[in-house]
């Protein structure tokens, strides 16, 4: 059984030009064609749903990939996921980090009381000068 694009984008979640695009950058396999339409079979639902599910994961297309390529190579699944889930970590341990502060930073601010920016401690480390 083949499935058209549209039904390929409702089953999976995704836009029909998402799915345009993978098949362009070779993230899904390029789909058969019957009467000029682009016909795919169900694993491409399952192909768009591991991308889907990467992407909300942090991994980069160019990661996902990555994935994608092992797996179709007979790599075992576990092998690439786990790589590329130790190289995300500590970018999202840094992210959240980030978040953490940039949360401290506005909760402190919510309390401002100051009259200008130039007396506020919060802006105390501006200098106004552009770094060149």
């Amino acid at each position: 059984m083949t499935l058209g694009i549209g039904e390929v984008a409702r089953e999976a979640g995704v836009s029909v030009s998402a799915i345009r695009f993978y098949e362009r950058n070779g993230l899904l396999p390029e789909a058969e064609r019957a009467g000029g339409k682009r016909r795919f079979d169900a694993d491409a639902v399952r192909r768009l749903g591991v991308i889907k599910i990467a992407q909300q994961a942090g991994f980069s297309l160019e990661e996902v990939r990555a994935l994608l390529d092992s797996i179709d190579a007979g790599a075992p699944a576990h092998e690439e996921l786990q790589a590329l889930a130790a190289r995300k970590l500590p970018e999202i341990d840094a992210l959240i980090e980030r978040a953490r502060a940039m949360r401290d930073w506005l909760a402190i601010a919510s309390d401002c009381g100051c009259e200008s920016l130039e007396d506020c401690a919060l802006f105390a480390g501006w200098t106004g000068v552009e770094a060149g």
